[in-house]
């Protein structure tokens, strides 16, 4: 309680201690001063229904905003095949995108394969994403797939998953795979949104990591959609 008689929570006058008033004309004259004090007492400004009202409307207003502006973010990116100058950038994304990321001589050793493709997302001059995958005869097989830091929830991954997305047909291949680490929860969420879904567990699959790993597939439009096999945690939140 503050000395001047204000309640600071209530911010409604209280009649001050020390003052106090004798038989029923004093009490009745407390009364009419407490009464006074409510209508004059000043309201927080949030409080009263009109400015409610405006502050839901700031934030909506807000909230508008930053949608528009993450719209207007969103990059246009040209998805080539990946050559060797490519590779120091690619390593980079690499590294802040993995716990276990693959060294150059990886990289190298799996684009020598004969159905071993690598394709990297190029904004301007700067790659900002990758992906490498093997053909098979019914269907494309994810081994890599990133995205740089900085770029990410701008609709880079996104085109990369278009991309090969595009090159499926019903009378080949029809669906794509790959397998994501149990643990990360945001590449599943991630490959939720464009259309894949769980449908195996492999378990302890990693050589450096006790952990499982869940296979996720897409599956071209034209073909009927398989319901999936396992349900993951993504599932269970997503739903």
């Amino acid at each position: 309680m503050r000395q001047d008689g204000r309640n600071p929570q209530s911010s409604v006058w209280m009649p001050q201690k020390g003052k106090p008033s004798e038989g029923w004309l004093g009490k009745l004259c407390d009364w009419v001063a407490c009464l006074k004090a409510l209508d004059t007492a000043p309201q927080d400004e949030a409080s009263t229904p009109l400015n409610q009202q405006n502050l839901i409307s700031d934030r909506l207003t807000r909230k508008e905003a930053a949608m528009s502006h993450s719209q207007q973010q969103q990059l246009r990116v040209h998805i080539r095949w990946m050559i060797r100058r490519d590779m120091p950038e690619v390593l980079s994304i690499e590294r802040e995108s993995f716990e276990f990321p693959w060294f150059e001589e990886d990289f190298i050793r799996c684009l020598r394969q004969r159905n071993c493709i690598g394709m990297v997302a190029e904004q301007g001059e700067r790659v900002v994403g990758f992906m490498i995958y093997e053909l098979h005869k019914t269907r494309l097989h994810i081994l890599n797939f990133a995205v740089a830091d900085s770029m990410r929830m701008r609709g880079v991954g996104r085109q990369m998953a278009e991309k090969l997305e595009g090159k499926l047909s019903s009378q080949r291949r029809t669906r794509i795979t790959l397998e994501v680490r149990e643990t990360n929860l945001a590449a599943q969420l991630f490959f939720k949104q464009v259309g894949f879904r769980a449908t195996n567990v492999l378990r302890s699959y990693y050589e450096d990591s006790p952990e499982d790993a869940y296979v996720m597939q897409y599956h071209c439009a034209a073909n009927e959609f398989v319901e999936p096999m396992v349900s993951n945690r993504i599932d269970r939140m997503a739903g």
